[in-house]
């Protein structure tokens, strides 16, 4: 903020305590980037430029920082998939035919009164869905799917992505709280 001069409102020059250009010694100069100072050069042909010269503490760990960053995107999108398979993939469900009562009783199959249809031994019947489900292990509130014969190995792969996210936002949390 430029100082007014006593003669009638003329504004002085700014003097060097507002000034916003990062001091100079020998043509180069220290940005700093929170606690970690970064020494740069000036140039008349490129401008600033950074060097690789960094000092304090949280210097060495931008590149665990940026490490960790990629890995967040990494498991942002392997849980993304991983969703998606276990929520939209088919979970085994027994679909209706049309003789299911008699063929039920000629074979030893069971018959599900609730949706009517002919089951499998293994397949039970899930009241959220109202579909009978071939090694119907739950239904998950969180996909909105059974999990159950065709789905129940992404929803491992989908836990133990989350898992992994989750851990990696703790690392990350914690990486930035030591660096400040």
């Amino acid at each position: 903020m430029p100082e007014l001069s006593a003669q009638q409102g003329e504004e002085a020059e700014p003097t060097a305590k507002y000034s916003t250009s990062p001091p100079r010694v020998n043509g180069r100069c220290c940005v700093r980037f929170g606690r970690t100072r970064v020494l740069c050069s000036v140039s008349d042909r490129y401008g600033y430029f950074q060097r690789l010269a960094t000092s304090g503490l949280t210097g060495a760990a931008y590149d665990m920082i940026l490490g960790l960053k990629v890995a967040l995107l990494v498991s942002i999108c392997l849980t993304t998939i991983s969703f998606t398979m276990v929520a939209c993939s088919d979970p085994g469900v027994v679909f209706r035919t049309w003789r299911w009562l008699t063929t039920c009783m000629e074979t030893s199959r069971l018959a599900s009164f609730a949706c009517e249809v002919r089951r499998p031994l293994n397949a039970s019947h899930c009241s959220d869905c109202g579909v009978c489900v071939r090694e119907l292990d739950h239904h998950c509130p969180w996909t909105g799917k059974c999990v159950g014969e065709r789905t129940i190995k992404w929803f491992y792969v989908f836990l133990t992505f989350i898992s992994l996210h989750c851990m990696l936002i703790g690392a990350v949390c914690l990486v930035t709280f030591v660096a400040r």
